[in-house]
């Protein structure tokens, strides 16, 4: 079986992420930084993601 590729988006934003997961985008995993033991949230990423992305920092004035 080969296995699936895909570009992955690492998000640490939670309200990003909440904002993502009401939408119904499923997180593949949550898992904490080790270095700066920050949580974030993984995504597969594409082009309706992206659309979501920007949307978003567009709305919140976030460069």
């Amino acid at each position: 079986m080969r296995p699936i590729q895909y570009t992955a988006f690492y998000c640490y934003d939670k309200k990003l992420s909440l904002m993502l997961k009401d939408k119904g985008y499923t997180r593949l995993a949550v898992a904490t930084n080790q270095s700066s033991n920050n949580q974030f949230a993984i995504y597969v990423r594409d082009e309706q993601l992206d659309k979501e992305i920007k949307q978003y920092y567009k709305t919140n004035k976030i460069k």
